[in-house]
């Protein structure tokens, strides 16, 4: 986890804390929202503090804007996202979704890679970072691959529909 909490990993953090807050009204009304006082929500949604806010708080908050903002970004920190179990299907959308989610995580390999080769030497951070882009990979080909297995298990599906929405 060490190599994991960088700088800008704290900044991706404090951000989504600055994000909860506003998403609940602001630093009062979260503050009111989360039983914490109004001056630690303020440190918490200041650029030039530390502090964070504390799970429980993140949790109600999250609970009441209906935005895991924070539980994002934790999970992102460990390689992992959230997903919204109402939305997994096998229907063509989803497939093209994944397939385009595979792709951008193979040209981040891609560009990485690059980069640790151009001085034709790869020290240990790039390899860790090659080695986390790969598991990524991995992950997401498997997960398209038993889409594609249960669709070829029940015979197929049809291409979602597309429609024209105009904005009124």
């Amino acid at each position: 986890m060490k190599d994991t909490l960088t700088n800008a990993w704290f900044h991706q953090l404090k951000a989504a804390n600055r994000q909860l807050i506003k998403k609940n009204g602001g630093i009062e009304a979260s503050a009111d929202l989360c039983s914490l006082s109004k001056s630690q929500v303020g440190r918490c949604h200041s650029d030039s503090d530390t502090e964070l806010l504390p799970i429980p708080a993140v949790l109600r908050l999250e609970a009441e804007c209906g935005d895991p903002v924070v539980t994002r970004v934790m999970a992102a920190l460990h390689g992992c996202k959230l997903t919204d179990p109402t939305l997994e299907s096998g229907d063509g959308a989803c497939l093209l979704r994944e397939s385009l989610e595979l792709s951008a995580r193979a040209a981040e390999y891609q560009r990485n890679a690059s980069i640790a080769f151009s001085d034709l030497k790869v020290n240990s951070t790039e390899a860790k970072q090659a080695l986390r882009d790969l598991a990524m990979i991995v992950e997401k080909a498997s997960a398209l691959s038993r889409q594609y297995a249960e669709i070829a298990a029940s015979g197929g599906t049809d291409a979602p529909a597309l429609q024209i929405v105009r904005g009124g």
